[in-house]
């Protein structure tokens, strides 16, 4: 007999288990998961007072921290443990206004060791604020 699965967000509660980790960072930063699957994640952040810079744009720092998690998300999907290796990101352009800002992130490669994921946030309307390449290095099982 096939168990039930509960949908959550749209991903099937069983599904990409290891992408789905308890992350309390991503908790702190308001930040949820919004689809998972191996070549392609999405992430949201709710943005807050706490979410900007002191000119009221939205703070670097998080759109840094939006790739960085949605590269973690992405790269995890194959049910092996990442960690980031490095980040080359590219700030484009910001946003005082909005409530909400999404980051995507796509392999470009899955190697034995590294995977190297493009990232980018944008705004729910599809303004591009940063893209980065991510490169995640694979844990030992």
């Amino acid at each position: 007999m096939r168990r039930a699965q509960r949908i959550t967000g749209g991903i099937m509660e069983n599904e990409y288990p290891l992408s789905k980790l308890k992350n309390p960072f991503m908790e702190y930063n308001g930040i949820e998961i919004c689809e998972v699957s191996l070549d392609h994640s999405v992430l949201k952040a709710t943005l807050t007072a706490d979410s900007r810079n002191p000119y009221g744009m939205v703070h670097g720092g998080l759109l840094y921290t939006m790739m960085d998690c949605v590269a973690g998300v992405t790269a995890r999907a194959d049910n092996h443990h990442y960690v980031t290796q490095s980040v080359h990101v590219n700030y484009l352009s910001n946003i005082k206004d909005g409530d909400e800002i999404y980051a995507e992130g796509t392999v470009s490669r899955r190697g034995s060791t590294i995977t190297i994921i493009h990232a980018f946030v944008r705004t729910p309307d599809g303004e591009r604020l940063a893209e980065a390449t991510v490169n995640m290095f694979r844990l030992p099982d």
